[in-house]
């Protein structure tokens, strides 16, 4: 190989090297705060605090919530904390009323626990941008805009299933029992 092979060669390699040595160890607050909100989801009727907290996490392994966040922790504001000692992303705050807090750059979310659901607010600048209320039906948990528009549903089968609806009452996705005894059991690659 002739020298200017060579230092394309090491040039390419130290460029690799430089940007996989930007993702920083921190304190991955954004994943954090999305754990921390799945984990306060509460279940009713037919299905249980854990069940429910299940269901939305599959869920938010399809969306992929979790891993876009855990990316965004990893590259961007780890290596933000680690070379200005600060993060934009600030860990979830709860207020006296039961409120979760979570500020990322200029937006805040609100998590506010109702009875029988929850209001999700999104803020920027003050100023709400976007409000969806989780409220508990005879039949699952309707998601709601401000307006009381139906955005989404998980509703119970009476095999003990869950499915998912959209706004049109479409089946988005479907588990029976076993399904989710398998998911709950760490078995969910078996899953369709």
């Amino acid at each position: 190989m002739n020298t200017v092979g060579r230092r394309i060669v090491a040039a390419t390699v130290l460029l690799g090297v430089m940007t996989m040595s930007t993702a920083c160890y921190g304190p991955f607050n954004l994943t954090k705060n999305v754990y921390h909100w799945n984990s306060n989801i509460k279940g009713s009727g037919q299905v249980n605090d854990k069940w429910m907290k299940e269901i939305v996490f599959f869920g938010m392994l399809i969306i992929p919530a979790y891993m876009f966040s855990a990316l965004l922790d990893t590259f961007i504001f780890n290596s933000m904390h680690f070379w200005t000692g600060e993060s934009p992303i600030k860990a979830s705050d709860m207020g006296s009323d039961g409120t979760k807090v979570t500020i990322l750059g200029d937006t805040t979310i609100r998590w506010t626990p109702s009875e029988g659901g929850a209001t999700v607010t999104y803020e920027r600048h003050g100023i709400v941008e976007r409000r969806a209320t989780i409220v508990a039906s005879p039949t699952g948990y309707r998601l709601v805009d401000e307006h009381g528009n139906l955005l989404s549903e998980a509703e119970y089968s009476a095999d003990g299933g869950v499915r998912l609806l959209n706004r049109d009452h479409q089946v988005l996705q479907q588990w029976s029992e076993a399904q989710l005894h398998a998911i709950a059991q760490g078995r969910s690659a078996n899953v369709q």
